[in-house]
């Protein structure tokens, strides 16, 4: 089966999960990785704004909360472009740094709409505590991988770099040209409050997610103890290879229409969501019998339009 046509709303919190491919544990703990991350964000954030909420990277996947900026369709059509540019930096990055080739992500990402203000918290906080759920580390502030914990919830000022070569390609052939060390730009992520947050101030909401945080690690670390598992010693964590894999690797579960603490609220939105698709095909077996410039619904991303010059 295909995949389903994108329908991106302004209120709606778009959290998604995606792999690497064969599930390697590319994104193991390293310095440079997570700089990477950081700096590709702030990067694709620049070309394509949107709301981030929450980027947390486990050993070998990646879970985020974006959303648009607003109503617009450029700052819709921004939620994908964003993740294109992202993920493509990432990858082109993470090739340099480990020395490889080929795809970094196996499949698309999972996305599923978050309804209201309650999912949009459940899975913040899940994917924030994953590492400590997989017992890769007992606290997710012990976590030397990719989180958005220090900075959401300790007030961390963290700032990334990298180099804008676009700048010095413009003027390497020059006689005064200067090195490319000198074109060191430096950034830091700006992430939106959740929806439910926005009339907290900063320390309180540093304080409520630190205080979630701990329940859940309370909650992780009595179901290790009753299934007789242990956390990962952080020395053997250090020494993982990022291209070995899990040994028994978990079966993908069925993915939900969404994300929603209310039943009323999640059949409203299976309903209008069959009215979208219903009117996307109409468009889209339109477009495809050449009627080029039909309307498609609001919120999905058309073909591109593209003339060719006689």
């Amino acid at each position: 089966m295909g995949m389903r046509p994108r329908w991106i709303r302004s209120d709606h919190v778009i959290a998604s999960t995606q792999r690497t491919v064969d599930r390697q544990f590319l994104f193991r703990p390293d310095p440079r990785v997570c700089n990477l991350i950081g700096a590709s964000a702030i990067r694709a954030g620049e070309k394509n704004p949107v709301n981030i909420y929450w980027l947390e990277f486990n050993i070998n996947h990646e879970q985020n909360g974006i959303a648009p900026i607003s109503e617009s369709r450029e700052h819709r059509n921004n939620v994908i472009h964003f993740k294109q540019t992202f993920h493509r930096l990432i990858a082109e990055g993470l090739n340099d740094i480990l020395g490889r080739e080929g795809a970094v992500y196996s499949t698309p990402s999972r996305s599923i709409d978050c309804l209201d203000e309650m999912s949009v918290q459940q899975q913040f906080f899940y994917a924030m505590t994953n590492v400590v759920k997989d017992g890769l580390v007992d606290k997710v502030s012990h976590w030397k991988g990719f989180s958005s914990y220090a900075q959401l919830a300790a007030g961390k000022d963290i700032v990334f770099t990298w180099y804008d070569r676009t700048a010095w390609n413009k003027q390497k052939h020059r006689k005064n040209a200067k090195p490319l060390s000198a074109f060191v730009r430096r950034g830091r992520i700006e992430y939106a409050a959740l929806p439910g947050m926005e009339h907290m101030s900063l320390t309180e909401r540093q304080r409520y997610i630190r205080r979630e945080v701990r329940i859940l690690e309370d909650k992780f670390r009595a179901e290790r103890e009753l299934e007789g598992r242990s956390v990962m010693p952080p020395e053997k964590l250090e020494k993982v290879d990022p291209r070995s894999r899990p040994r028994n690797p978990k079966e993908r579960t069925k993915m939900p229409l969404c994300h929603c603490s209310c039943p009323v609220l999640a059949a409203r939105f299976e309903a209008e969501l069959k009215e979208f698709l219903a009117a996307y095909w109409l468009a889209s077996a339109a477009y495809r019998a050449g009627n080029y410039y039909v309307e498609f619904p609001v919120g999905s991303c058309r073909p591109p339009l593209i003339e060719l010059a006689a």
